[in-house]
This record gives C-alpha cells, sequence and structure tokens, in this order.
C-alpha cells in the first residue's frame, strides 16, 4: 500500500456506505469506474502546494500504483478531480439503493420498512433514514418523468 493519500469530505450518509462496501482506508475495485477516475485525475504536485493532510475528511483513499504513474511523484488531485471522485461515488450509491429498493416494489412492504433495511444492510445509521428516502423520491420520480409515466 502506497503511504500517499487523497482525502475526502463527503456527505456522512455516503461516508458510512462507502466505508461498509470498501473499508476505512477505502480499498476501491481495480478497473471500476472510481479507480479509472482516480487515475485520471492524479497529476504531479505542484511545486507551491503542501500536501497536508486535510483536517475536514472523512474518507482516505490511498493511492495505488498505477502503471506509468508512481504514487510518489504523482500524489495529487485537485478539487475538481476530487468532485468527479465523489460524483462517481454517490452515482454508485445511487444505483445501489434504486436497484435493491425497486426490486421490491411489487412485495407488500412499506417504501420506510425497504429503505431502513437497505440502510442497515450497507452500514449506514438510522439517523439518515430522511436523506436516503429522499435521495430514492428524487431517483423514483427522475425515472418516472423520463419514461413519460404518469400517477393517477
Amino acid at each position: 500500500m502506497s503511504e500517499h493519500n487523497i482525502y475526502l469530505q463527503v456527505p456522512d450518509y455516503l461516508a458510512e456506505w462507502i466505508t461498509h462496501k470498501y473499508g476505512n482506508p477505502v480499498q476501491m475495485v481495480k478497473d471500476s469506474p472510481e479507480m479509472r477516475v482516480l487515475n485520471e485525475m492524479l497529476v504531479k504536485k505542484p511545486q507551491s502546494i503542501n500536501l497536508e493532510q486535510s483536517p475536514g475528511h472523512n474518507l482516505v483513499i490511498p493511492i495505488p500504483h498505477f502503471k506509468g504513474k508512481d504514487p510518489q511523484y504523482y500524489n495529487y488531485m485537485h478539487e475538481s478531480g476530487k468532485s468527479a471522485l465523489i460524483e462517481s461515488f454517490s452515482s454508485l450509491f445511487k444505483k445501489s439503493l434504486y436497484c435493491e429498493i425497486s426490486a421490491l416494489q411489487n412485495v407488500e412492504i412499506k417504501r420506510s420498512t425497504v429503505i431502513y433495511a437497505f440502510m442497515e444492510k450497507n452500514g449506514i445509521s438510522a439517523n439518515h433514514w430522511d436523506t436516503v428516502a429522499q435521495i430514492y423520491h428524487r431517483i423514483k420520480q427522475k425515472y418516472f418523468k423520463e419514461k413519460d409515466i404518469k400517477f393517477c
């Protein structure tokens, strides 16, 4: 493992999900979209920047050794690169949330019960229920709008 890290600040529910899925520090899957984003966004550290641990982070991602990118030299990610990585994780979370909850939509179970079960299964604390439920609601609304399905 590398001694160089990328530090991210993400919403608490997302940090809990990522930590549950990938561990702490985060060990991403080889050739995953997130790993490709990390590989593409890593650059050599500019001379004017001091690599210090940021105090407001809740995720640590060790920089792996990529072909042609030694972490000793390629150990910096601009804020826009960090945002891209966070968006990738967020998208993965939303896909997981929608697929797991939608798989049970034809079963007679309350949506709140299914959301709590999803959260418990994925290491998200119950105090984030409102946030996760709202994310699911927005995803579902967007899906129905794109498919031009109207509620009666």
